[in-house]
């Protein structure tokens, strides 16, 4: 079994780097024991690998789907080698945590500073999630847990853990001194009143796009006063606070902002929610740092049992492999 695994790492660098050449000099690796890998991983697997061109070689369709597995076996070898070491070596490994807009917003901040004082020789990476990619990113190791909104592979694949934690529902916010908000009953707001105010579009998910340019046209009878299309949440945020903009933003992206607070504008809307929460391969399912994360965040939402997706909230994109993945919040 050892054997076969560093035969696919080194296919793994074959494919990076695209040619044997390369592979030897990054691995200190003969070309000839290279290729031996490559003919006995061929010969196990009873298919062809790589295609051999002029300028070097590049992965078969079956190539990709060996490579794909070879990443992810990889990243388990990382995390259950650094579990076996623990006791005779200081190193650090690093968990690889991938967040959407509402969770970058400042709500997981508590819990990977308690996470990382459980736990100190991990180094926590928290990055963005790229839209489209998020499944095909944890299978393949580079991610080892995703929170975001729905995620979907086909309903039935045993892959991936997916476990919801709360909802999010859209509203349009304002500062909480907002001059509609001013000394009015926020209940009597005349629905045509948003439209002699500047609107900010949140660009970074299409969704809000869609819903201020649609769902909210509709509501106030007109286009609304586009003047800021923005990527980044925490500038919205302080344009927001600003000035007297309005946004269409999920409720939970606004809870950690103050001086001034923003605050959803009551209205008789149709909104909509969108089921949240976080996916990781099954097999991390045991690894101590992940079932302390999944309890931590169980805590804070007040999850008492693992709830489903509900995959009929939300809507959703293909993922490079074919798959419907979703990328709301």
């Amino acid at each position: 079994m050892l054997d076969q695994i560093t035969h696919l790492f080194r296919l793994r660098t074959i494919l990076e780097e695209g040619s044997l050449r390369r592979a030897s000099e990054k691995l200190n690796v003969t070309q000839p024991a290279l290729s031996r890998s490559l003919a006995q991983l061929e010969s196990y697997f009873g298919q062809q690998l790589v295609e051999r061109h002029a300028r070097g070689v590049k992965a078969t369709p079956f190539g990709e789907k060996v490579l794909s597995v070879s990443n992810r076996i990889e990243r388990y070898w990382e995390i259950a080698e650094h579990e076996l070491r623990a006791e005779v070596t200081d190193e650090k490994t690093i968990m690889r945590i991938g967040g959407g807009p509402v969770w970058r917003s400042g709500i997981l901040s508590s819990i990977l500073a308690e996470l990382q004082s459980s736990y100190p020789r991990i180094v926590i990476e928290f990055t963005t999630l790229t839209y489209g990619k998020t499944l095909q990113d944890l299978r393949e190791g580079r991610l080892d847990v995703a929170f975001g909104g729905v995620f979907n592979d086909g309903g039935s694949s045993p892959r991936f853990a997916r476990v919801k934690l709360t909802e999010v529902t859209n509203y349009v916010m304002a500062r909480e001194d907002h001059p509609l908000l001013a000394g009015k009953n926020p209940d009597a707001i005349p629905p045509s009143s948003l439209r002699a105010y500047p609107w900010i579009v949140y660009s970074e998910l299409p969704a809000y796009r869609e819903i201020t340019e649609h769902t909210v046209a509709e509501y106030i009878g007109g286009l609304p006063d586009v003047r800021f299309i923005c990527q980044n949440l925490l500038s919205v945020l302080t344009i927001l606070q600003q000035s007297d903009c309005l946004c269409v933003l999920p409720y939970l992206s606004v809870q950690a902002v103050n001086s001034p607070k923003i605050v959803p504008i009551p209205l008789p809307m149709r909104r909509s929610t969108a089921d949240i929460g976080m996916i990781f391969r099954t097999e991390m399912r045991d690894w101590a740092p992940m079932k302390t994360l999944l309890r931590l965040c169980q805590d804070k939402f007040g999850v008492t049992e693992e709830l489903d997706f509900d995959l009929s909230r939300a809507g959703g994109v293909k993922s490079p492999t074919g798959e419907r993945e979703f990328g709301q919040p």
